[in-house]
């Protein structure tokens, strides 16, 4: 079919206000936060699941692949649709449709917003706790398409720990619900936790079910500087080897720092580490004590500084900061550029150290300016590189960089590729170190959701095998 066809189909779906193959509106949605580009043949924004249901049976029928989209800020390259596909903007599938506190339960359309959700919940003492660094911005159903977690996933859990049920509308337009409001079951397959971090790949979510938690009362933060980087992470290790369970544990490298700094009055020491540790509960003498025990650990192993914020704007800035680091590490080439996309791997806990060494040493030897930082406490560390894409030479390098990468925390540390990004189009190049012949199995999988192979084609590896990250993005051959 041809874009005036199927800008009439979809119209006659949703309606023309909700239609666009408008070419300017059609570029804006071509990208996403990784460093790809495919411009959609439309965009289509359908309000409930009965047009999603029309849309799925439209483009199945004709075989024109489809991506759901929520804010767009998948650093994978999951929110883009590639061979010339529909994309779904979820935007106007934005309510929160029931919230029980008396069940701790709260169901959610796939667009609401993480951020707007969590202002809801705790106006009556709840959360909904990961906390993903585009927490302002991300929708739940891009947090559960790609199992997203952030720096809360420590003590709390990625999203798929909160997830209880589904409903999705599968290729074809027929409409299923998965799990429910029970906090537990042993009936059948889990085909809740499947669906979670699925990427698009298996249908679209209209509803979600998520189990709430009760919002601490109290937090502290304890701010170590270490004059090493390793110092760090010896620090980190040894809080959690302690029992210590932080609601959040980050380390930041000297050149997260420099950055930081750059951008803060009130500036922080200038070290080779610094520890964000955030001690929470509802007990405000267990909190005072948890953070001297990490006091402790920290002095034991030869801090520098370290700084207690009590001062909840000061916090909040710098958990702002923390969060918005990946964007303004573009800072470290001194030059107007994303970083490149970045890798979140994650190994056992007790290899963390090990590991982080070993990847820094990498980047040294090939002369890479790398910054490191992330959620340390459950192994997951992110290293990145700001890189000009336009630049085939920068491209392959950064590729080969991260397939090295990959083959040490993979090979040697029995780790993972991406612990809370997911695959995407991105690392899909990356796909078979990690899964080798249980990928097949996989595609198996997706060939019963979606025969016809239109649910976002690219990502994951289900579909190919990329030669590398940036196949898809401007300039790219």
């Amino acid at each position: 079919m041809n874009q005036k066809e199927i800008y009439h189909a979809l119209t006659a779906i949703v309606g023309e206000d909700d239609v666009t193959i408008d070419p300017v509106e059609l570029l804006a949605y071509s990208l996403d936060a990784s460093q790809l580009k495919a411009v959609p043949v439309a965009v289509v924004r359908p309000e409930n699941k009965e047009e999603m249901s029309e849309i799925l049976k439209f483009a199945d029928e004709n075989k024109i692949p489809v991506t759901p989209r929520g804010a767009g800020t998948s650093t994978a390259g999951q929110s883009i649709a590639y061979n010339n596909g529909i994309l779904i903007d979820l935007v106007k599938m934005d309510k929160i449709l029931d919230l029980n506190l008396k069940d701790r339960v709260v169901v959610v359309q796939p667009g609401v917003i993480y951020g707007e959700l969590n202002k809801e919940l705790r106006k009556h003492g709840y959360c909904f706790p990961p906390d993903p660094g585009s927490a302002i911005a991300c929708t739940v159903g891009g947090m559960v398409g790609n199992n997203a977690s952030g720096v809360r996933a420590l003590k709390y859990g990625a999203t798929v720990d909160h997830v209880l049920g589904l409903e999705m509308v599968l290729p074809g337009g027929k409409i299923i619900r998965t799990g429910g409001r029970v906090w537990k079951s042993s009936s059948g397959y889990n085909l809740t936790r499947l669906l979670v971090g699925s990427e698009g790949t298996l249908g679209v979510f209209t509803e979600i079910i998520l189990k709430i938690t009760p919002a601490p009362q109290y937090t502290a933060l304890i701010m170590p500087v270490f004059e090493k980087f390793d110092q760090g992470l010896e620090a980190a290790t040894e809080i959690i080897n302690t029992g210590i369970l932080p609601s959040a544990m980050e380390i930041l490298d000297d050149l997260c720092l420099m950055v930081m700094n750059s951008i803060l009055e009130e500036k922080l020491p200038q070290a080779g580490a610094v520890l964000f540790i955030e001690v929470d509960g509802n007990n405000e003498e267990a909190v005072k004590e948890g953070a001297e025990m990490v006091r402790n650990i920290c002095e034991k192993v030869g801090v520098k500084e370290i700084i207690h914020s009590t001062d909840p704007e000061r916090t909040e800035e710098l958990w702002n900061l923390r969060h918005t680091l990946a964007n303004l590490l573009a800072k470290i080439r001194g030059e107007k550029m994303a970083i490149s996309s970045i890798m979140d791997f994650a190994v056992p806990i007790s290899q963390v150290p090990e590991a982080v060494k070993e990847i820094k040493a990498l980047a040294a030897k090939e002369q890479r300016l790398m910054a490191a930082l992330g959620h340390i406490g459950d192994g997951n560390v992110h290293f990145g590189s700001a890189i000009n894409v336009e630049d085939p030479k920068e491209r392959e390098a950064a590729t080969k960089f991260s397939r090295e990468a990959a083959e040490i925390i993979i090979k040697k540390y029995d780790g993972t590729i991406t612990a809370e990004h997911g695959l995407g189009q991105a690392k899909s190049h990356l796909v078979t170190l990690e899964h080798g012949d249980t990928l097949e199995l996989m595609r198996g999988i997706k060939r019963v959701f979606d025969p016809n192979n239109i649910m976002n084609p690219m990502v994951m590896g289900l579909t190919e095998i990329p030669k590398d990250e940036y196949v898809y993005m401007p300039g790219a051959e």
